[in-house]
């Protein structure tokens, strides 16, 4: 049993890339205070897993229903990446709403509800990528097995943000508007990524 677990266990922890999400993860909570931080990880993680254990049970059948296929979830991702990449690239910050007139400060704190769902919870942990590989393992693997993977995945990835304050002690707030815009080219790459990846699997499927 501990093998199978171990086979369903790394291509999900792969596909969900913690490594990639750290430094987004870094960037979009770095005006956060300890408390909202904690917050903001423990309502990610709690709306990510969720979703993923959702479509580990009934995701062949919501999608099947609504007709909506992997491919279009990847286009819908990317596109919503692409415009948070976008604004990363360009304000050095957060997409955040401002009033006319009134400019936010630069290091106000933000709310964790405003990058915990998304992009955080969805979609970078439960991205279309770890979508479709929890529904291919459901229909290869005990759906049970699935399942426990699926939470060890997700525990060993809340440890590894959870000691994410190290990482802002070592590099600063310079640091961190520096990775901001780093990141924002490479968020906007990767999304650009995941529409071509979902043109291409649309195009091969009705070839």
């Amino acid at each position: 049993m501990a093998l199978d677990l171990l086979v369903v266990f790394i291509p999900m922890f792969i596909v969900i890339d913690p490594f990639g999400v750290i430094p987004v993860y870094l960037v979009l909570t770095r005006s956060m205070g300890a408390a909202a931080r904690a917050k903001t990880l423990k309502y990610s993680m709690l709306f990510s897993t969720s979703l993923l254990v959702a479509f580990a049970l009934v995701g062949s059948a919501i999608l099947g229903y609504l007709s909506v296929s992997i491919d279009a979830l990847r286009i819908a991702g990317g596109l919503l990446l692409l415009v948070i990449g976008v604004m990363m690239l360009y304000e050095g910050d957060i997409p955040r709403s401002r009033r006319k007139g009134a400019e936010e400060a630069d290091d106000s704190p933000h709310a964790p509800e405003d990058v915990a769902f998304v992009p955080l919870g969805t979609p970078m942990l439960a991205g279309p990528g770890a979508i479709s590989v929890v529904i291919t393992l459901t229909g290869t693997t005990h759906v049970p097995n699935v399942l426990i993977a699926l939470l060890a995945v997700m525990l060993v990835i809340a440890l590894m943000l959870w000691k994410v304050d190290l990482v802002f002690k070592l590099i600063g707030n310079a640091g961190t508007r520096a990775l901001t815009r780093v990141m924002g080219l490479i968020t906007s790459a990767y999304a650009v990524q995941m529409i071509l990846d979902g043109v291409s699997g649309y195009a091969t499927s009705i070839a």
